[in-house]
Formats: C-alpha cells, structure tokens, sequence
C-alpha cells in the first residue's frame, strides 16, 4: 500500500538566517491578513507585526555589535520566533492537513516542492520500556545545551513542555502514562544563545 504524505508546517523560521526569517515572517503576514480561512489567529497577527518590527529595530541597533544591543537583539529574535511557532500550531489545527489551505498560510511545508527546503537532522525517537521514550538528534558543534520536551496531545498554542536540559543530545523520559499520545521535540541552545528547534513529532506510549 502506498504510503499516504501527509502536509505539514516546517518550522524553517526557527532555525535560517536573520534576513530569511523577515521575509518569511511578512510572507505569513501577508498571506494571513484578510484571509477568511484563518479568521481568529492566535496569537493575533498584530503581535506578529509588532514582534517583527521591533526585531527590526533591534537587528538595526545591534549593528556596531555592541553586547547589550547584540543581547537585545537576541531577544527580540526569540521573541518573533515564539510567536510564529505559537502562530503554526493553530495554522495545524486550522488546517487539518490541507495542502491547499496550509499554503494559503504563507509557511512553508514539507509538500511544497517547488522550493527545497533545509531542515535540521530527523528527530530520533525510540519506544522502550511501557512509559518510557528516548529522543535524540545528532550532536551539534558547538551546541551549549540540548533542550528535551514533551506534552500531552493535542497540540495547542496554550501546551505546556515538560522540559530536561543536558549537555547530551539524547535524553531518556520515564514514568509516562502508557498508551498516552505525547508531541516530542529537542530545542539545541548553542554558544551565542541562540535556538534551533526541531519540528514536534507525535508518538503513542508503550
């Protein structure tokens, strides 16, 4: 039986450049704005614009690398990312799946192929023990910290991560309730404090 692809969101903004990051962000917003099949964002796409016009602001001031402004900008890069992850969680659920409607969002997808994307190393999942689940990704060099997380299904905005962070980039969680439907994902930190984060994967519990 062939195997059924279905469309989802890449979560590229968490992890290209500063300049790819405003242009996908302004398409988001672009694409978003007046658009009938998203009529109740969350979070609003006013706190999209805000988040990346002061990011702007910020990348502009960090020019002359100074630390605190370089700090600054850090944060406000952070800032803008939280919100078009929170953003691509109800563009999932809003969509269900649908090529169409998920292109309509202005972010990018895995079935879009008419523009390759770069992602992150698969994350690496693997069921043990009944309540026990490893996750992994491939070392990162100069990697300051791996950020492990886990939260109940469904995927929400408003879902809390259970968070280990390691210096390892694989990470054992026990004591889960068998047969639960977790979302996984690793967050790397690396030496200037900055994110990347690998695209949330489902998996049912031993």
């Amino acid at each position: 039986m062939k195997k059924i692809k279905i469309s989802r969101i890449l979560f590229t903004f968490n992890y290209c450049r500063a300049g790819d990051l405003i242009k996908i962000t302004r398409r988001i917003i672009d694409s978003m704005k007046q658009n009938a099949n998203f009529p109740n964002p969350t979070p609003p796409l006013a706190d999209v614009e805000k988040g990346l016009e002061e990011f702007l602001t910020a990348l502009s001031n960090a020019g002359g690398f100074d630390r605190a402004l370089v700090a600054i900008k850090d944060n406000k890069q952070a800032i803008l990312k939280q919100l078009l992850t929170e953003l691509a969680y109800y563009v999932t659920q809003t969509c269900k799946g649908d090529k169409a409607l998920l292109l309509g969002s202005g972010f990018d997808i895995n079935a879009d192929s008419g523009k390759p994307q770069q992602e992150p190393p698969k994350l690496r999942v693997e069921l043990g023990m009944p309540g026990q689940v490893t996750i992994g990704v491939k070392r990162i060099a100069k990697a300051k910290a791996y950020v492990h997380q886990y939260t109940a299904d469904p995927l929400t905005p408003q879902s809390v991560w259970i968070s280990e962070t390691t210096l390892n980039p694989q990470h054992t969680f026990t004591g889960l309730t068998s047969a639960g439907r977790i979302w996984l994902r690793v967050i790397v930190i690396d030496r200037k404090g900055q994110s990347i984060f690998w695209d949330p994967v489902l998996r049912i519990v031993q």
